[in-house]
């Protein structure tokens, strides 16, 4: 089944990005493509961007004055729809679907709420099982830092034997903690 898009829906369809003299033109479901002198238009491709940091972000490479830049698709969609945004907000998807760029699922918010939205969804946090002195797992935190909170004790007690880094892997409270990917008969989870 194939994705609903609408058609071309008049005058206000196509917009210039700005900052680029009418070189490049988006749509209100973040096509991009380039207009050159002669009238002939290009469709151009998004892509996603090679390293840890952008690798599910969209992005555009727009070149001016000779220089070529790469452009997250989420930013030109709110600096060519919306122009300004609010002081101290930042443009996100509103549904949460980073792929989708369209007009209507672009919003802004604070650094601060959108931290809560996006936050639990990062690669570096990785669930941490409580685990008793015969190997079952009592409780199951989504973070250590959370199974330090929940336990009163600090985050580096509960990250050194998640790590394995002590000689006592019981803590204080009578019980060792491992990372979820870690431990006899559980399979290492690849996240990539």
């Amino acid at each position: 089944m194939k994705a609903y898009i609408p058609e071309d829906n008049g005058p206000d369809w196509w917009r210039d990005i700005p900052g680029y003299g009418g070189k490049y033109q988006v749509n209100r479901i973040a096509d991009v493509r380039r207009v050159f002198p002669s009238g002939l238009v290009r469709d151009m491709t998004a892509y996603r961007k090679s390293g840890k940091k952008f690798r599910q972000r969209l992005f555009v490479k727009l070149t001016k004055d000779g220089k070529s830049t790469e452009v997250q698709l989420l930013t030109i969609m709110a600096v060519t729809w919306y122009g300004t945004w609010p002081e101290n907000k930042v443009p996100y998807h509103i549904n949460r679907n980073i792929w989708d760029n369209r007009l209507e699922n672009i919003g802004f918010i604070d650094r601060v709420s959108l931290g809560r939205l996006t936050g639990h969804m990062s690669s570096k946090r990785k669930a941490v099982f409580k685990v008793d002195r015969d190997g079952r797992e009592v409780e199951v935190y989504r973070s250590a830092r959370e199974a330090a909170k929940a336990n009163h004790m600090s985050y580096q007690t509960v990250l050194d034997r998640c790590n394995g880094k002590v000689k006592n892997p019981y803590a204080l409270d009578g019980f060792t903690y491992r990372f979820e990917d870690a431990g006899p008969g559980r399979k290492k989870t690849v996240t990539e």
